[in-house]
């Protein structure tokens, strides 16, 4: 850097108005950022130290211009670049998706602590590592794991392949990038037969070898378990009310046992209880009791 240089930023330095911030910040920027330029270590210490101090003075705007600049400059300083990427993201923007001065560590930081448009962008950023992945995973947001998806370049773990795989019966909007994704393996294809369409079933059989009807057997044989798990659930023995039939029988039905029973938290049997005591139907008796006022429990 020559004298001219050095004078030019003295006098910029000087102004303290917005644009001359503005102009100070353009002018380091350039001696930065110019491969024609030759920095000694000192003066490349200087000019970091500089921006440091200027990222704190100027308008958004200029943040802005100043990230879309280093986002591509592989010498960027580290901590400057951190700074920007916690910043708004119109200003973070540039830099998460652009800059391979950020480490995973940063990027995962970013995903814990920053805002939801932070990890859309991390999300679309290429190459991403399975700590990132994972952290975005976890961050547990819908739109931003299937974004992440989306991305042919992020690297995903077996880990977490498995748990979305799952998480897709629920989501399925999953559904259809986890079947393109690279990673998944054909096991986990075969369990997304269950839940999926008819149109990814298709799919599946077509990109994974697979028996299409052992998979429509499975899930029949799923169907038929569920439906004798539902009628069996319906056919169990209602305890309460064989309970409160019992103690109608032995004559124990007193107001003393009804009280004692709401107070031991014994809601099922109570209602049952005072159904045969009053001779209504608990679906009744249930709003009766719930009634405001409680007019209608004292004429029961």
């Amino acid at each position: 850097m020559d004298d001219n240089e050095l004078s030019e930023l003295l006098a910029l330095a000087r102004e303290k108005s917005a644009s001359g911030r503005k102009q100070l910040m353009d002018a380091v920027a350039d001696l930065f950022c110019d491969n024609q330029t030759v920095l000694s270590d000192r003066e490349r210490a200087l000019m970091t130290d500089i921006l440091h101090q200027l990222v704190h003075d100027v308008e958004m705007s200029v943040r802005r211009t100043l990230a879309e600049r280093l986002a591509v400059h592989p010498a960027a300083p580290r901590d400057l670049i951190v700074e920007l990427a916690n910043d708004q993201i119109e200003v973070a923007h540039p830099i998460l998706m652009g800059s391979n001065v950020l480490h995973d560590t940063d990027l995962v930081e970013i995903v814990h602590h920053r805002t939801l448009e932070h990890q859309l962008a991390i999300a679309m950023r290429k190459n991403i590592n399975e700590s990132v992945t994972e952290a975005l995973v976890e961050a547990g947001n819908e739109d931003v794991v299937k974004t992440m998806l989306e991305n042919p370049s992020a690297r995903v773990s077996r880990a977490t392949m498995e748990y979305l795989v799952e998480q897709s019966k629920r989501v399925d909007t999953y559904q259809n990038p986890l079947l393109k994704r690279p990673e998944l393996e054909p096991a986990l294809a075969k369990r997304m037969y269950l839940w999926v369409s008819a149109a990814l079933r298709t799919h599946i059989v077509g990109k994974f070898t697979v028996d299409s009807s052992a998979l429509d057997e499975t899930i029949e044989s799923a169907i038929e378990d569920a439906i004798a798990n539902h009628q069996a659930s319906h056919a169990r023995p209602n305890k309460p009310a064989e309970l409160a039939d019992r103690l109608m029988e032995e004559g124990k039905n007193t107001p003393r046992l009804l009280i004692q029973l709401l107070r031991q938290g014994e809601v099922p049997l109570f209602e049952a209880l005072f159904a045969r005591m009053s001779g209504i139907r608990v679906r009744l008796l249930r709003r009766l009791l719930f009634e405001p006022g409680g007019e209608a429990l004292a004429i029961v």
